[in-house]
């Protein structure tokens, strides 16, 4: 399984960071929009959707939702209330992980609101990477997925060295406080190093470096969100396209929650 996850990230990471400075962002967010569709087939399964059918169904309506989206995010106003809608479900979605395993029928009970959280989940990601890639440029896009890597893997590497105080343990047992916060600080060697290559004004540092803490801190969220649906169904990985890694939700998860986040942030600064 390990070969297989670093064969499959060796092949797929330089492909992908390739994409992302060769390609202009009408062709780069349509790549990006694939991943929204397979994930949305994939999530659909995680909702308890197995019919073949329906899960096309509901892969093309959040597709089509977030075509939709990326209309309206045109606007400067429309895409800066798309983030902040975003932002405030992922409040609630914080709620949702924190009280687990109660009130888990506000979330899972209907099938129309399991729905919407697929919506919820992808479009404003799909939107705020698009809009990220057209307004910012490839540096700040690699940021974003670097901050994220690099959250998940001082997450990983610390937590299984220190980890003591289970973060989520009705969640995601794996998951420790100290991992948290060596995830953290490995996304803030990134952003002082990005900084520092880009010459950004010293006076904008402070800024930046709240900014790497909030979205390194905010992707582990992204795959909380994920693990409830996945504990609730049953399920342990959400598809199994990746060799070693899963499926494409699984893959994007902390970037769900990570990207309106940043984008907004960047908005602010």
């Amino acid at each position: 399984m390990l070969v297989q996850r670093i064969l499959t990230a060796l092949i797929l990471a330089p492909l992908f960071i390739w994409a992302i400075f060769a390609l202009p962002t009408e062709y780069f967010s349509l790549l990006l929009l694939l991943f929204v569709t397979l994930g949305a087939w994939e999530f659909a399964r995680l909702i308890k959707i197995e019919q073949p059918l329906y899960r096309t169904l509901v892969a093309f309506g959040i597709t089509g939702c977030a075509l939709i989206a990326a209309q309206h995010a045109q606007n400067v106003i429309n895409l800066q209330a798309i983030l902040v809608v975003s932002v405030i479900w992922w409040g609630l979605n914080l709620y949702w992980v924190v009280s687990y395993p109660k009130h888990s029928q506000s979330w899972y009970g209907s099938g129309i609101v399991r729905v919407m959280g697929g919506v919820m989940l992808l479009v404003p990601m799909w939107v705020a990477l698009t809009n990220l890639h057209s307004i910012h440029g490839g540096a700040h896009f690699l940021l974003l997925m670097l901050l994220i890597w690099g959250a998940d893997s001082g997450a990983y590497f610390v937590g299984r060295a220190f980890g003591k105080h289970k973060l989520a343990p009705n969640v995601s047992p794996g998951k420790s406080i100290e991992g948290v916060i060596g995830g953290i600080g490995l996304a803030l060697i990134v952003m002082l190093t990005f900084l520092q290559q880009q010459n950004i004004s010293i006076d904008l540092y402070p800024s930046y470096l709240l900014l790497a803490i909030v979205v390194s801190s905010i992707s582990v969220l992204g795959d909380l969100y994920e693990s409830l649906f996945k504990r609730t169904s049953g399920i342990k990985d959400s598809g199994n396209i990746l060799p070693g890694h899963g499926g494409i939700l699984d893959r994007i998860d902390s970037l769900t929650a990570a990207a309106p986040f940043f984008l907004l942030g960047l908005s602010l600064i």
